[in-house]
């Protein structure tokens, strides 16, 4: 749209970025985009149109791949090519950056919009809600800092890339609801949660495939150190012991994105070893 200018994310925009973002009830919190911005300081962006803030879109890298979420447009806005401009500014900054592989987590809606711009499906990921399971917890704790070498080197292979700095701050941030599990010293999952009022956000959430009962040991350690009723995650319709998990805990569909990718198709991690993501707009 003719006098869209996009530019970098900065701490002043973070009211308007989160006003339009609370358009969809996404629940972004100044806390958010503060933990966006020190993971990728220049990979965040939004236009800029007669003095206004109308357009948000966030990327967040690890080495040569990279995720992009948060892509909003002022409702009267959209259809103008606000939308496009902002992605195509993204994926050349990211391009310039080294990046060979871009992934998003599409609304089912927007799927087309993506298409046209050269993204591919992979697989759909669904967001649930849900009472908190109950049960009992073995061989769970908090994480410690000495833990983090470890758990960056057991979570790329299903993650796809070495995610260190991310779990370093999530530590730092959620360290009485970033759980570990561990059998004869050797790590096999982690759970993160980020608690508000009597719901969690659960995620990231990995577990080694085969370890349904350590997914469900750092579930409960989650939500009785959170001290929550009920919690919300989202995670790959491969994970099949995630599906059942689900199914048993009578969870509730709250909304289907398709996850594409962009430039080569490299990264692709291990889904089955993903239980929730740690944010649509961070992989």
């Amino acid at each position: 749209m003719e006098g869209t200018n996009v530019r970098k994310l900065e701490e002043r925009d973070l009211d308007a970025a989160i006003a339009l973002t609370a358009l969809e009830h996404w629940g972004y919190t100044r806390a958010d985009f503060r933990r966006l911005l020190a993971l990728s300081p220049g990979g965040c962006f939004v236009a800029d149109w007669q003095g206004d803030v109308v357009g948000v879109l966030a990327t967040t890298t690890y080495d040569e791949l990279a995720f992009l979420g948060a892509v909003i447009v002022r409702p009267e806005l959209r259809g103008k090519g606000v939308g496009k401009t902002m992605m195509e500014v993204a994926l050349r900054h990211l391009s310039s950056e080294g990046v060979r592989t871009v992934r998003l987590y599409a609304y089912l809606n927007a799927v087309r919009f993506y298409e046209r711009l050269g993204f591919h499906g992979e697989y759909e990921v669904v967001r649930w809600i849900g009472s908190r399971p109950v049960g009992p917890m073995r061989s769970v704790r908090p994480v410690r800092i000495d833990d983090l070498d470890a758990l960056a080197r057991m979570d790329a292979p299903y993650f796809g890339a070495d995610r260190h700095a991310l779990l370093e701050q999530l530590a730092d941030e959620f360290s009485s609801t970033f759980l570990v599990a561990e059998h004869r010293g050797r790590i096999g999952g982690y759970v993160v949660g980020n608690p508000d009022g009597d719901t969690c956000e659960v995620g990231p959430w990995v577990v080694e495939p085969g370890n349904d009962r350590t997914a469900l040991d750092l579930i409960c350690g989650l939500v009785a150190a959170a001290g929550v009723s009920e919690i919300g995650f989202s995670g790959p319709t491969r994970n099949e012991a995630l599906l059942e998990f689900v199914r048993l805990g009578r969870f509730d569909e709250a909304l289907r994105t398709l996850r594409m990718w962009w430039g080569s198709n490299e990264f692709v991690g291990e889904p089955r070893g993903i239980w929730a993501l740690g944010g649509l707009e961070k992989g």
